[in-house]
């Protein structure tokens, strides 16, 4: 008879190696009810950044029989797993004076009004910090205490520093209490599993001699994949493979991008600190190289933390609010911020970089529905919010905002529907979130915006 495993599970070999295990079946209750309840519910944030093109992204159509606009074409395969929710306002931001892109940023997963006073560039403030806990850090402080992790937060270029603080944050503690996403895929690996390892030079030393994690607990693994079923041995060695790629992605981030470096036959992979020739604001400046191949290692760390319940509320923060990214990636040239006030111009170009985050967002769920859970996938066990700070950016437009959720949150949050409201506060949705997770609340942030949102959960 098999024994049930402990969800803490981890393998060990030699120098004190440790990797935690999947979830698999032997670690769960016998009962059907018992095993749903055991599997835990996660929460994620996708962040994409300078608005839309309206007509590109509405879809049209009505709540379950509606088409998917040209900017959200690339979640088809995806339909039932979504909602897309328009007409939800970020009226908390209306309620003072500052920049735009720090306001938006600021009250996007607060709801409140953020605090400073020193102000500089644009109306740009240079103290500034939220007024409140984010919706992310208030759920994690909430069900984050099981897990190594209490949240993980992930960028890709979200820390430059010719942009003033405040676009570069939207997760808060509370105020004066950011959380600085880790925009290296090597630093992120680290913090995963760092704490079984001496330091990050034994992490280096171990890939110079072309060691991978997995072989200093191989032993172990092998003495636990004989214990499993059939279905528990396959998810294992799913894990295994899914972390061998992590770890060929990380080593070939270490490798020096020469002047001459052919891009290899599979998809290129650059280090974090390869930049190019561009012009930004209308000036020569330097760009992020392999912006798109970060992003999607950073994606598979987001989906091997949560698969390995090494935290339960992870976010992925692509660039910065008012991003001055170049998405060469894409063939294109122009900056995206000044693309977004040019719109009568710019307007195809703008949507060509919405789609793309589009066919990012559509990864990340196809890989969360590659790991099964219970009856399902870890997709059915999570609910993951796509936000931007503005919605019309030639204007600054903080109402009409475009959000997109995916994941059935265990069955809570109904899905393959396109939700309309009609001005809405956005602190609603908030404060929805935060009941989906049990955390019994009647609104989020400003008190004057108080209730949850109808038609999110059941």
């Amino acid at each position: 008879m098999s024994r049930r495993m402990h969800r803490r599970s981890l393998l060990r070999g030699a120098a004190g190696i440790a990797l935690a295990l999947p979830f698999l079946d032997a670690m769960l209750p016998r009962h059907a009810a018992a095993q749903a309840a055991a599997l835990p519910l996660r929460f994620g944030v996708f962040f994409s950044s300078n608005g839309v093109i309206d007509a590109d992204w509405t879809p049209q159509g009505g709540e379950k029989d509606f088409t998917l606009s040209t900017s959200l074409a690339p979640l088809a395969p995806h339909r039932a797993d979504i909602n897309i929710v328009q007409g939800l306002n970020a009226e908390s931001s209306y309620l003072q004076e500052g920049n735009p892109h720090d306001l938006a940023m600021a009250h996007m997963l607060t709801g409140m009004r953020m605090q400073g006073s020193n102000f500089g560039r644009a109306g740009h403030i240079l103290d500034g910090t939220a007024g409140g806990p984010s919706v992310d850090q208030a759920i994690a402080k909430v069900i984050g205490g099981e897990t190594k992790l209490r949240s993980l937060e992930l960028g890709v270029q979200s820390t430059i520093t010719d942009l003033e603080p405040m676009v570069t944050r939207m997760s808060y503690g509370g105020p004066n209490d950011p959380r600085t996403p880790l925009d290296d895929p090597k630093q992120v690996f680290t913090r995963l599993f760092g704490d079984t390892l001496a330091s990050q030079a034994e992490i280096e030393a171990l890939h110079k001699r072309q060691k991978s994690v997995l072989d200093a607990v191989l032993a172990e693994f092998n003495a636990v994949n004989a214990t499993l079923g059939y279905d528990d041995k396959q998810k294992l060695e799913r894990h295994a493979e899914a972390i061998r790629d992590i770890e060929r992605q990380l080593d070939l981030m270490s490798m020096p991008m020469g002047a001459g470096c052919k891009v290899p036959m599979s998809p290129p992979t650059v280090d974090v600190n390869s930049f190019y020739d561009c012009t930004r604001d209308g000036r020569p400046n330097k760009c992020l190289a392999g912006f798109d191949v970060i992003g999607k290692a950073q994606m598979d760390l987001m989906v091997l933390a949560l698969a390995c319940d090494l935290t339960r509320v992870a976010s992925l923060q692509w660039s910065t609010a008012e991003s001055t990214m170049v998405h060469s990636h894409i063939q294109l040239t122009d900056e995206h911020h000044l693309m977004s006030h040019d719109i009568k111009n710019k307007a195809p170009l703008m949507t060509k970089v919405n789609v793309w985050y589009a066919q990012q967002f559509a990864y990340l769920l196809s890989e969360l529905k590659k790991i099964p859970e219970g009856g399902g996938t870890l997709l059915d066990n999570l609910l993951l919010f796509w936000p931007n700070e503005l919605s019309q950016a030639e204007v600054h437009d903080r109402r009409n905002l475009p959000y997109v959720l995916a994941g059935k949150a265990q069955g809570k949050v109904p899905t393959g529907r396109y939700l309309k409201y009609t001005g809405d506060p956005h602190n609603k949705l908030l404060a929805t979130f935060m009941n989906i997770f049990g955390i019994n609340v009647n609104g989020f942030g400003e008190a004057m915006f108080p209730g949850v949102l109808p038609g999110i959960a059941v």
